[in-house]
C-alpha cells in the first residue's frame, strides 16, 4: 500500500503538467478561432475606407512629402504618419478587393496574437502565456480593426519583449533602431518606442547596470529617434507628433477611456495582478517597475493608448506571475508546431471564408448609391463626420465637408466641423459659406432634424441615412447639383 501511494503522489505532478499543457492548447486554438470570426466580417469601421482613399492616392501620385488633400474644406499643410500601411492596404483592395483587406485585417490580428504570445512565453509557461495573451487581446477591442494601429501595438509587445531581454541577460538589441524606421512609415505611433526605450533605460540605470551597456542600451533610443528622420518623409514627421496634442480634443479615441468597459476592466485586472504578482516576488528589477508603471500611464492617458497599455503589460505579468507557479518550461519542437500549424490553419479558413463574408461593403448606404453615384464630380456635401471615411472612398468625386483622417484639417475646419454637428455658434454662416447644397446625414441627428425644418427636402431615407437637398432659397455658390436630382425617389 504504501510503494502505491508512493506512484500515485509521483503521478500527480505529471498529470497536473499534462493538464496544463492541454489547457494551454485549447486557450490558443481558442484564441484563433474567436480572430477568424471576428475577421471574417464585413469591413464596418469607417476608417478603414478612408485608409484605403488615402492609399490610393499615393499610388496615384501624392507626394509623400507634400501630399494633396480629398476635400476643399481640409487644406492643412499635412504629414503621411502611415503611409506604407495605406499603400498596402490600397493594393490588397486592387488586386483582391475587400475580402482581401478582410483577410489582411485577419493576418495583423493573428500576427499580433503571436507577437503577444512569444513575449509572454518567453517569460512563462504556456498556459500562462496563452491566458495573459487572451486577457490582453480583450483589452485591446476597442482597437482591434483593419487600422494601421494594429501594427503598432504588434510592435510596442515586440520592442517591451525585447527591453526585457536586455536587462535579463545583458545583450542590447540593437535591431530596435531598424525596427523604428519600418515602424515611422507604417503608423504613427512608432515614438511610443522612443518612450519605452528611454523608460527602460532609467529602469537599467537604477538596477545599477555596467556603465558600458547603460551607455549602449541609452544610444537605442537615441538612434532610433534619429533614424525615424530618415523615411522617405523626412524630417517633417515629428511635426505630425507635436501636432497631436493640440487636436486631440476633437477625436473622441484621445478622450479618456471608458472605466466601465468590460475592455477596461481586462487591463485592470492585468495591471492589478502584475501588482500582486510582482509583491510576492523577493526582487523586482527596477526595470520591470518602471515599465509596469509606464503601462499604467498608458492605460489612464486615453482610449487610444488602453491598447498600448495592454500589449506592455502583457509580457510584465507573464515573468512575475510564473514565478509563483515555478520554473518556466521551455519551448520544444511540439509547441512551436501547434502554435504554427494552428496559425497556418487559421489563415487558410480566413481566406476561404472572406470571399464570401467581406467581399461586400457595409449595407447601409446601399439604398443612397443610385443617388450619390449621380452627384457630379466636386459636388459639395455636408455629411457625417463618422461616415466620411466611407463615403469619401465610395463616391471619390464628392468634395466632403468631413471625415475621420484629421490630420488634413486645420484646428480651424476641425472646430467648425463640431459646431456643425452640434448646431455651435455660427454652424448657419458656416454652411451658408461652404457652398454646400447637398446634405447626407443621420436620420435621427439634430442637423438633420433642423435642416428639415428650414426647408431641405428629403430626397432619399434610409434606417441609416437621409439625402437632403436645399431649397431654391438657400444661398450658394456651390455647384448645382445633378440634373434631376431633385426627384429622385
Amino acid at each position: 500500500m504504501s510503494a502505491l501511494l508512493t506512484s500515485t503522489e509521483a503521478d500527480t505532478p505529471v498529470r497536473f503538467a499534462r493538464t496544463r499543457t492541454v489547457l494551454a492548447v485549447l486557450v490558443v486554438l481558442g484564441i484563433l478561432v474567436s480572430l477568424v470570426a471576428n475577421c471574417a466580417r464585413t469591413l464596418t469601421n469607417t476608417d478603414t475606407y478612408f485608409h484605403l482613399r488615402f492609399g490610393q492616392e499615393f499610388l496615384d501620385g501624392w507626394s509623400l512629402r507634400h501630399p494633396g488633400s480629398v476635400s476643399t474644406f481640409a487644406t492643412r499643410d499635412w504629414v503621411p504618419t502611415q503611409w506604407l500601411s495605406e499603400v498596402v492596404m490600397a493594393r490588397t483592395e486592387a488586386w483582391f478587393g475587400l475580402a482581401g483587406v478582410a483577410w489582411l485585417s485577419g493576418f495583423l490580428e493573428i500576427a499580433l496574437f503571436v507577437a503577444l504570445y512569444a513575449v509572454c512565453r518567453d517569460r512563462a509557461e504556456p498556459l500562462v502565456a496563452a491566458a495573459v495573451t487572451a486577457t490582453a487581446l480583450f483589452a485591446m477591442q476597442n482597437g482591434l480593426s483593419m487600422r494601421p494601429q494594429v501594427i503598432s501595438y504588434l510592435l510596442v509587445a515586440v520592442v517591451v519583449g525585447a527591453w526585457l531581454r536586455t536587462a535579463r541577460d545583458g545583450r542590447v538589441r540593437w535591431w530596435l533602431v531598424p525596427l523604428v524606421w519600418v515602424w515611422a512609415m507604417l503608423h504613427g505611433m512608432w515614438p511610443v518606442a522612443l518612450v519605452i526605450g528611454a523608460t527602460a533605460v532609467v529602469g537599467l540605470a537604477l538596477d545599477r547596470v555596467p556603465r558600458r551597456l547603460l551607455a549602449r542600451a541609452a544610444a537605442v533610443p537615441l538612434a532610433s529617434a534619429a533614424v525615424a528622420a530618415l523615411t522617405p518623409v523626412g524630417p517633417e514627421l515629428y511635426t505630425a507628433v507635436a501636432a497631436v496634442g493640440s487636436r486631440a480634443q476633437y477625436f473622441a479615441e484621445w478622450g479618456s477611456p471608458d472605466w466601465t468597459s468590460w475592455q477596461f476592466g481586462a487591463l485592470a485586472l492585468l495591471l492589478v495582478l502584475t501588482v500582486l504578482a510582482m509583491g510576492r516576488r523577493r526582487h523586482n528589477a527596477w526595470t520591470e517597475i518602471v515599465l509596469v508603471a509606464l503601462a499604467a500611464a498608458f492605460a489612464v492617458y486615453s482610449e487610444r493608448t488602453v491598447p498600448v497599455a495592454a500589449a506592455m503589460i502583457a509580457p510584465l505579468l507573464a515573468g512575475p506571475l510564473q514565478d509563483l507557479l515555478g520554473r518556466r518550461t521551455a519551448v520544444d519542437r511540439r509547441e512551436r508546431l501547434v502554435v504554427a500549424g494552428g496559425v497556418v490553419a487559421a489563415l487558410v479558413a480566413l481566406a476561404v471564408a472572406v470571399p464570401f463574408t467581406s467581399a461586400d461593403p457595409p449595407d447601409q448606404a446601399a439604398s443612397m448609391d443610385p443617388a450619390l453615384s449621380a452627384l457630379p464630380p466636386g459636388t459639395k456635401v455636408l455629411d457625417d463626420w463618422d461616415q466620411g471615411g466611407y463615403v469619401m472612398w465610395r463616391y471619390p468625386q464628392l468634395d466632403l465637408m468631413m471625415h475621420g483622417y484629421g490630420d488634413t484639417f486645420t484646428t480651424d475646419e476641425l472646430r467648425r466641423n463640431t459646431a456643425l454637428i452640434a448646431l455651435g455658434p455660427g454652424w448657419e454662416e458656416s454652411l451658408h459659406a461652404s457652398g454646400a447644397r447637398v446634405a447626407l446625414l443621420r436620420p435621427w441627428s439634430r442637423l438633420a432634424t433642423v435642416l428639415g425644418q428650414q426647408g431641405w427636402r428629403t430626397v432619399r431615407e434610409s434606417d441609416a441615412f437621409v439625402l437632403l437637398r436645399a431649397p431654391a432659397s438657400w444661398l450658394s455658390d456651390g455647384p448645382a447639383v445633378a440634373p434631376g436630382f431633385g426627384s429622385v425617389g
